[in-house]
């Protein structure tokens, strides 16, 4: 899926001669929790974030923010701080995305620059904004990968992804399917596996239940 199938079109934006104060109720308002910022052409300029506003509620932090580095980063801290204009509480450098992008790349860009939505722009205007929420309706709605009904189809499909995506081979652990429950048997060495099993056998469609059976060695109490 692309940017395009999932953004929200009708956008909520601000500009930069808008009070924080009009900003900050017009975020309420509409229930969003940032805006991207347009200029008078109509191109995104920047993003005024709940975080920049909560900025100004510190002020304390601000100050000793300011007194700590250069004259030249203190006097912009101080300016975003207590500026009255989104221009001037706004972030600047802004990480968009084209309408094509995939949303896989959308996800890890998020996860990159630390954001919560990315503005969509299309020949230099905004078209779009994809948040955090928008992914997470994804994994909501994602079917379970399904695969060929029968005891034999699904013991040798959970072999096969145990082995090739968790390094987990039969020599180190039994698969036995019975009327589409699932048992794994086996001696693996931490926790994490145990829970990475089961996690990979519960993306999967058409299993009736999953049976762990695996054992811990003795020493083993964490992990």
């Amino acid at each position: 899926m692309l940017a395009k199938d999932i953004m929200t079109r009708n956008v909520i934006s601000a500009t930069p001669a808008m009070s924080v104060r009009n900003a900050a109720l017009l975020m309420l308002a509409n229930g969003v929790s940032g805006l991207p910022v347009l200029d008078d052409n109509g191109a995104v300029c920047g993003m005024l974030t709940e975080g920049d506003l909560i900025r100004r509620i510190g002020v304390n932090w601000a100050a000793k923010d300011a007194r700590e580095r250069d004259d030249k980063q203190g006097l912009n801290t101080y300016i975003r701080t207590y500026g009255w204009s989104v221009e001037e509480a706004m972030t600047r450098n802004v990480v968009s995305i084209a309408p094509e992008t995939d949303l896989g790349l959308v996800g890890k860009l998020m996860l990159e620059h630390n954001v919560k939505r990315i503005p969509v722009i299309d020949h230099g205007h905004l078209v779009g904004i994809v948040s955090r929420c928008d992914l997470l309706g994804l994994v909501i709605d994602a079917p379970p990968e399904k695969i060929a009904m029968g005891d034999d189809a699904i013991r040798l499909a959970v072999a096969t992804r145990l082995a090739t995506e968790l390094g987990l081979s039969s020599d180190k652990v039994t698969v036995i399917v019975k009327d589409g429950q699932v048992y794994v048997e086996g001696t693996i060495e931490t926790s994490v596996q145990r829970k990475a099993i089961r996690s990979l056998i519960e993306n999967i469609g058409g299993i009736g239940a999953f049976v762990d059976q695996t054992r811990l060695p003795v020493h083993t109490t964490s992990n």
